[in-house]
């Protein structure tokens, strides 16, 4: 017997709890979305989608029946608001749906299977102002839209090339980063769709379902054939960026060319949990304030307003399309019930799908990305190798994309795959080597140097220095010796200021003990480029710990850079059989958990993740083993915590060879002079690349230092004791995590 998968919010965590406290007490708001039935109105749907099914204005609390294909069966009810959305449903036909209360009946419906594509007239009988609205998709759930066409004074009456940004934060009503500006600017009309249970859409929301890439199939095509239209791509950074990947795989035929930036290759890895680590501050914090957008009433005020039939701005089908909130899944649920990789992270992976894609691709990425990490580097060489697809890579965080150099390449290729370019001027530009490296981007975007691969793998197995007390040599360690260092990273309350930390361009001195390895002044540039490997053996009083490896340039003049960090829990270390000399790969499963050894040394093999760094002649290479904490802005760690008599102890030498591997590419590059960079303000003119004052050059004594106070920015007594509750509360939920996680 079949049976489907619910959909409704799943229990809230101890966060929400905590920030519906801090709004009874008036500090910020919350957004429950649980009176009585609405006003929705609407008329009683029941319906089949993409492998779903819904009820949608039906009576609330209803009996619901369904029987079908393969002895499928489902009794349950309909919501407080009369909804019900069943996900996971074979597809088939015939379905019966027997619906109680008075408004009930019996219904045949059927279940569509993913390639079950419309016909072309689906999409041209639907006529689209340009302005703002809704289209239809293929299950009948009604999508909102914006548009902003370029000037006819300036580019003509069209038809126009079209740009879309898809997502569920609020495209359809308002642009993030100047979309709607910038794009018709160039000839572009500028298109905003929100995604399924966001904003004015209707449906119910589910992070990265199959139906929202299904509906930017369905997207794509009834915007093709408007006639104000001639072409399409996929543009944005960050969440409108990783939709790309989801809608291109789906391969809409009128799909041009997608230019993602800022995105994912994978969530749990990337960024919920590097290294199997949570990611409390950043993950936390996003998923729980996606829940509260995609509820209603929404944290968006423009939501609220189109919705509030006493405001001039009402919009009765946007108020009909919230009508399935209560059945939205929820995102913070998903990631904290799902502290080891499986079916929930892989279901959501761009890196499983972009091999379908089938357009012209250019991802942007940027190394020290506080938002989305470095991670989406390794999706390039899992594209079909007959797509033409490209990696830009530069330091900066999440918002090069629309800045400088970088937003130049991404018109260039717009200009290339939508523009008036002949085939011999495409056939040119995709004869370019796929992959091009900005180096030391400032925060206008310019670069101050650039060099191209023939693939982000270009190092091969790497360059490797191998570690002795203090120091890193390019030949193994004659005698077996230890490093140590008291674990005791900073905790969540540690980080009350932690997300107030300064910003990316500003690095604070150490904040915990550490062991570090620094090698002898270069005798010549290196140029590094890809991932990059922290092959240690370690020992520990403790069962498991969490690790934070971090590189650095130790300039001549005394500074330190930052590069580079990857993150560890040790007893994650078991490795996928994909691993590489530069790429560990961890499997991240619950069976493959691994306690540190009391009796003895064990390899632990942590990913630097995926960067591009020039060190010039005369400085030096170091990296730093610590715990998480501090070197990442925006990411905050729930580590296994530590305590004064918590010791980890790295071994090094003929019969415990620790070393790191680093991935050094032979390309040409003219460096020129050091950036400007000054640690006495904790500051960098490159983007995202602080530098502070090395210690301890090169012994591992002088790193031994107590961390040093956070200053917390200066704050009413009651906001600081709120804020206090906050951080326990949610640091007793993040214990009770990484104890479970062992």
């Amino acid at each position: 017997m079949t049976r489907p998968r619910l959909a409704g919010l799943l229990p809230v965590s101890i966060v929400s709890f905590t920030f519906a406290c801090l709004a009874l007490l008036g500090v910020g708001s919350v957004f429950a979305g649980n009176g009585g039935p609405p006003p929705f109105g609407g008329t009683l749907t029941v319906s089949g989608s993409v492998e779903q099914m819904y009820i949608a204005h039906a009576d609330p609390n209803a009996p619901v029946n369904i029987s079908g294909p393969g002895g499928f069966s489902f009794d349950g009810t309909t919501d407080d608001w009369g909804g019900l959305v069943l996900r996971d449903v074979p597809a088939g036909s015939d379905y019966q749906v027997v619906l109680g209360g008075p408004r009930g009946g019996g219904f045949s419906i059927d279940v569509l299977a993913p390639g079950d594509h419309p016909s072309a007239s689906f999409y041209s009988a639907q006529t689209l102002d340009p302005s703002t609205g809704y289209f239809e998709t293929r299950d009948g759930t009604l999508l909102a839209y914006q548009v902003v066409l370029p000037d006819p004074d300036v580019f003509g009456p069209g038809p126009y090339p079209v740009v879309i940004d898809y997502s569920a934060y609020r495209p359809s009503i308002n642009f993030f980063d100047g979309v709607g500006s910038r794009f018709p600017a160039l000839g572009y009309a500028a298109v905003g769709v929100n995604m399924r249970g966001s904003a004015c859409s209707g449906g119910s929301f589910d992070y990265f379902e199959q139906i929202q890439a299904i509906d930017g199939y369905d997207m794509v095509e009834v915007l093709a054939a408007q006639d104000w239209s001639d072409g399409i791509a996929l543009i944005g950074k960050s969440y409108p960026g990783i939709s790309q990947l989801f809608v291109a795989a789906t391969r809409p035929p009128s799909l041009n060319a997608i230019v993602p930036g800022h995105v994912i290759g994978e969530f749990y890895r990337d960024v919920a949990y590097p290294g199997g680590v949570l990611n409390f501050a950043f993950a936390a914090v996003f998923s729980q304030d996606q829940d509260e957008r995609s509820a209603w009433p929404s944290s968006y005020s423009q939501v609220n307003e189109r919705t509030d039939p006493s405001n001039p701005l009402f919009d009765p089908v946007c108020l009909e399309n919230q009508a399935l909130r209560l059945q939205n899944v929820s995102m913070e649920a998903g990631i904290f019930g799902n502290p080891y990789d499986g079916a929930y992270w892989q279901g959501r992976a761009p890196e499983t799908l972009v091999g379908d894609i089938a357009v012209p691709t250019l991802l942007v990425n940027a190394w020290q990305d506080e938002q989305t990490g470095s991670g989406p580097a390794k999706l390039l060489e899992r594209f079909d190798p007959n797509v033409p697809a490209r990696l830009l890579g530069m330091n900066g965080d999440h918002g090069e994309y629309f800045r400088g150099d970088i937003w130049a390449e991404v018109v260039r290729f717009l200009d290339v795959y939508l523009g008036e370019s002949t085939a011999a001027e495409v056939a040119a530009y995709e004869a370019e080597p796929p992959v091009e490296i900005l180096l030391e981007v400032d925060r206008d975007g310019i670069a101050a140097s650039r060099f191209s691969l023939p693939s982000f793998e270009a190092a091969g197995s790497g360059r490797r220095w191998w570690m002795e007390s203090g120091s890193l040599f390019s030949t193994p360690a004659a005698e077996n010796d230890t490093s140590s260092f008291n674990y005791d990273p900073p905790g969540l309350l540690d980080f009350a200021g932690g997300w107030m930390m300064p910003g990316q361009n500003q690095w604070m001195p150490p904040l915990q003990d550490r062991a570090t390895f620094t090698s002898a002044p270069l005798d010549s540039q290196l140029v590094m480029a890809g991932s990059g490997s922290v092959d240690l053996w370690v020992a520990s009083s403790e069962p498991a710990v969490d690790l934070e490896v971090t590189l650095t340039e130790i300039r001549p003049d005394g500074t330190e850079m930052l590069v580079q960090s990857g993150w560890l829990r040790t007893s994650a270390r078991a490795l996928d059989g994909s691993s590489t000399a530069l790429r560990p790969r961890h499997t991240h499963r619950v069976e493959d958990e691994l306690p540190l050894d009391p009796a003895g040394f064990v390899p632990v093999r942590v990913e630097l993740f995926p960067f591009a760094h020039v060190f010039r002649a005369d400085s030096r290479i170091r990296v730093t083993v610590d715990g998480p904490g501090g070197n990442r802005w925006r990411w905050g760690f729930a580590p296994i915590p530590g305590g004064s008599d918590a010791e980890v102890i790295i071994a090094h030498g003929p019969d415990h060879p620790s070393s790191v591997v680093l991935p050094v590419v032979g390309a040409a590059v003219d460096a020129g002079d050091y950036p400007d960079c000054s640690p006495a303000e904790f500051s960098s003119a490159v983007s995202s690349q602080p530098c502070r004052e090395a210690t301890g050059l090169p012994g591992p004594e002088a790193d031994r230092l107590p961390p040093p106070a956070v200053p917390v920015p200066v704050a009413g007594p009651v906001f600081v004791a709120l804020l206090s509750l906050l951080m326990l509360l949610t640091g007793l939920f993040g214990q009770r995590l990484y104890w479970r996680r062992g």
